[in-house]
């Protein structure tokens, strides 16, 4: 992620005080490959206090984004757009948990809470949902009233091996290429074995699953993906991962829009952060010709996810198909600016200066990314 981005100044206008971004958690066990616990429990503490309403919580991928920079907390507010980060770290020895969190105010660098937890590796359900709880109390405390249910997290195994290899699985799942696809989908059928009563392995094979189908011509994926869905399903009807991968099967599969939407919605109801939906939906409203209600989408996930190159490939195709190559090739560097390795912004970029005819801006495009002239292998 490039620190132009903050020179930039995306966010000009004072964040909500009931605002928040929690930074990916830092790994100090002693085994480094103990990285996926920190990453998971960072990503289910987000997902926690996503559901307090009334509180910008910023999107996963956006955090990430910012995983091993060195900017300083006032440059992360204004990057974000939040007035408050939550940082952290986790230390796993043996069975053993030390979770040392710090709300810090991002303006002034005022510690607004800190607190470190000493549990066993089977209490960390019930670690998350305290943790999700006092820095929702926190901000309440300090924002004024937000309403905060008794719990934010749920026990989704009373297995914790389980748990554990979901989360390998999960961390393996989000690196989004076509190894980390395949080794997540083994872990969550490890993790399905050791629970067969564990929601989410299920539904993390059929999205898996369902966008292998999209990209190939196998129908049998597609039918395997449903499988795993309903399964899931069976265990748990609210998932916003579930949803979110009937959605992906019924609209990018089987190109069922009607039901797509529907699950789309439904995801986004369940996780408002979890902006790869309301993505997915704008990709949809694509598919149907309306166009300006995908950027209503667009525009609206940037606001709490504005470090994902994808959404801003996807808000940028939207301009494209109104002739507005000038806003997508803005919107195709804004992505690079993100990550320079983005391969579909890459390609964009060039049919858009293709059309501009900026030919010497193409030629030097072309220079910086010589591999855009080499074509994409399917990415999962």
């Amino acid at each position: 992620m490039s620190d132009s981005f903050v020179k930039q100044g995306l966010v000009s206008v004072p964040p909500p005080e009931a605002s928040i971004a929690v930074l990916p958690f830092l790994n100090m066990s002693p085994d480094p490959e103990n990285e996926y616990i920190s990453d998971g429990i960072t990503e289910e503490i987000i997902n926690s206090i996503t559901k307090v309403p009334g509180l910008k919580v910023i999107a996963r991928t956006s955090t990430f984004a910012l995983k091993n920079t060195d900017l300083d907390i006032p440059e992360i507010g204004q990057l974000l757009g939040v007035a408050n980060v939550l940082e952290g770290s986790v230390r796993k020895a043996g069975n053993k948990l030390r979770i040392a969190a710090k709300l810090i105010q991002c303006r002034s660098r005022v510690q607004l809470w800190a607190k470190t937890f000493d549990r066993e590796m089977e209490d960390i359900f019930a670690l998350q949902d305290e943790i999700s709880l006092l820095i929702a109390d926190q901000l309440r405390e300090n924002f004024g009233h937000l309403h905060i249910a008794d719990h934010l997290s749920n026990i989704p195994t009373n297995n914790v091996e389980a748990y554990n290899i979901y989360l390998k699985a999960r961390y393996n799942h989000l690196k989004w290429d076509r190894t980390g696809i395949s080794n997540a989908i083994e872990l969550y059928k490890e993790a399905i074995k050791l629970d067969p009563g564990f929601s989410l392995p299920y539904f993390g094979i059929g999205f898996s699953l369902a966008m292998r189908s999209a990209w190939s011509s196998d129908r049998e994926k597609a039918k395997e993906a449903d499988w795993y869905l309903t399964e899931g399903f069976k265990l748990d009807g609210d998932s916003y991962l579930g949803h979110f991968g009937k959605a992906t099967l019924c609209f990018w599969a089987n190109w069922n829009f009607k039901e797509g939407h529907k699950h789309y919605l439904r995801a986004m109801e369940l996780n408002p952060s979890f902006t790869e939906a309301e993505e997915g939906l704008a990709e949809l409203y694509r598919g149907l010709g309306e166009v300006e209600l995908g950027l209503q989408h667009t525009d609206n996930i940037l606001r709490i996810n504005p470090l994902s190159p994808n959404h801003y490939y996807t808000k940028g195709v939207l301009h494209y198909l109104r002739n507005e190559y000038s806003i997508t090739l803005e919107c195709m560097e804004a992505g690079l600016r993100v990550d320079n390795n983005f391969g579909f912004c890459r390609e964009l970029a060039i049919i858009c200066l293709i059309h501009l005819k900026r030919l010497d801006d193409l030629k030097a495009f072309l220079k910086k990314y010589p591999e855009a002239q080499k074509p994409q292998e399917a990415l999962i």
